[in-house]
Formats: C-alpha cells, structure tokens, sequence
C-alpha cells in the first residue's frame, strides 16, 4: 500500500464503460520499467509467467453492471467447493506522491507470487482496477478507479460481484481470501459484506485505515470505509494477518490494533515473519503459513 497524500489529488476524470477482460499476453522478459513506458507490457507479461508457473490461466468474469470496470484474473479449477480468491495490492497507483501512475500493473506482484506458490485446488488470483490493461484501454479509464477510490463502496462491491462470477464458473459456495497490502485491507472489507467466506489471510495489510493515515501523515478519501470498523463482523472467521518485522508501511502494531478490534479474537492472530518487509521475506514464507490454519487443511 503506497504511503502517498491521496487527498492532494487533482486531475479531471475520463468516463468509460468497458467489458470486464482477462488478458493473455506472450511471454517476455522482465522488466519492471516505469508507469506509462514500455515496460508496462513487459510486466503484463511477467505476471502471465507467474501465474502460469502455478497452473493459474487466464479467465474472464461476467459481473455484469456491478462491475463496469476492467478487471483482470487467472485462475485454476481443482476438487472441492472452496475457492481461495487472491487480491493484489495497490501496485504502481502514483508515479509520485501527488501524480496518479497512467498504469497501476504492480511491477512486483506479490499477491500474483503468493497464489502461485500453492498448488492445487481450486483458487483465483483477482487484479485490481486498471492493472495489467494496455495503455489504450487505461487512457479512458478514470484514475481515480486505482486511487482515491480504490477502497470506496463501489470498488469493493465490483469485487464482490468478481467473487460471485468466479465461485460460478469453478463451482465453489465457499470463499478463502487472502488480501497482500491493500489487498488485504479490501479482503477484510469483502468478508464483512459476504456470508460465504470460511478462512481470512492478510499479508502485509493495512488493517486500520486511521492509524495508518495518522502513521504517514496523510489525509484520506472520506467514503473510504475503515477495515478496523468491521473487525466485529469478521470475528467469527478463522483468520490470520502476516506482518514483517520489519515493514515500515504496514508495520506490525497495526495487525495488534485490529484483533484489539474484533472483540473475540479466538478465531484470529497475527503472525510476525521476523527480517520479512513490506515486499521481502513474504512469498517464501507463505507455503508453510497456509498449511497451517489452526491446524486445518488451506483453506
């Protein structure tokens, strides 16, 4: 999640009503590059490689007017009703503190990583809006969709109709979530909204949207709602939220502050990856956190 000034933000909006996508590219050469340059499409193409080394394929998700925004996934069908949902994070949302990104594709997909790492059974890796679509298709896109906006009440519920169509086509009536960074926080925000979900991960999360803002010395979007005001409705949900000790965006007292929150935190705990930060240490450790759900089978 990009420490930026969210509020501080002006740049007039472009409309555009565009089919939900799922995007296939060839393999390339990594390449991280930066926002609105070629290496946009070298990092589209790097993700297809990720996904593809965990059996992950392109798919496309009918969400009808819930959704009238690109989205991009990859899933694996598998045995079971239970489909584990992967969300990425905010990716390249600002080119700079002030300046929206013209492409929000993450140029490390952590969230993409952690899902491929699991093999096996039934799972969905979900982008978020904007990231991995081609510049053409961004230019009439609004950014607010990947920045003041992307926690809003509208872009939680285009997720949420994302998960409908997904758990449609794979056959799943249950939902494991597992959230990285901004993800996380909008895992957490889908659970409260949903009755489906049956296990919570979140890693490297921002679980409280205040303190985070008071952390950073930011000011934030107003409809944006607060994952440590639904701490109470998920309580019930099995759920662990990973931190690196050393992550100074997401630092680990804010895992704390969130279970502080749930009221009954049995179902809950923080795990602290020590040497892990917001980007480093997390994938690697993620096989042997998701085998061990209170002692349960993932998810």
């Amino acid at each position: 999640m990009t420490a930026v000034n969210v509020s501080a933000i002006a740049r007039p909006g472009r409309s555009g009503s565009v089919l939900l996508v799922a995007v296939c590219l060839l393999l390339a050469g990594l390449s991280s590059g930066c926002a609105g340059t070629p290496g946009s499409a070298a990092r589209r193409d790097q993700a297809t490689a990720i996904a593809a080394s965990g059996g992950l394929t392109p798919i496309a998700l009918e969400t009808g007017p819930a959704c009238p925004v690109p989205l991009v996934a990859y899933g694996r069908n598998g045995p079971g009703r239970t489909l584990t949902v992967y969300i990425e994070g905010d990716g390249q949302a600002y080119r700079d503190r002030r300046r929206p990104s013209d492409d929000p594709t993450p140029t490390d997909p952590v969230g993409l990583r952690l899902a491929a790492r699991v093999p096996g059974g039934k799972a969905l890796y979900l982008a978020r809006p904007g990231q991995y679509l081609s510049l053409e298709v961004l230019a009439d896109l609004d950014p607010t969709l990947w920045t003041t906006q992307r926690y809003a009440p509208r872009t939680v519920a285009c997720l949420s109709a994302a998960l409908d169509a997904a758990k449609a086509v794979y056959g799943a009536d249950r939902l494991g979530l597992v959230g990285y960074s901004g993800g996380g926080a909008l895992a957490v925000l889908l659970a409260a909204g949903r009755t489906d979900v049956v296990a919570l991960f979140t890693v490297a999360a921002n679980l409280d949207f205040a303190a985070w803002a008071e952390l950073h010395g930011l000011t934030l979007p107003p409809d944006w709602p607060n994952p440590a005001d639904v701490a109470p409705v998920v309580a019930h949900i099995p759920q662990t939220h990973i931190a690196g000790s050393g992550d100074a965006n997401t630092p680990p007292w804010l895992c704390r502050r969130f279970l502080a929150r749930l009221g009954d935190a049995s179902q809950a705990r923080c795990l602290v990856l020590d040497g892990a930060d917001h980007h480093h240490g997390l994938v690697e450790a993620w096989p042997s956190v998701a085998a061990d759900r209170f002692g349960q089978p993932f998810p």
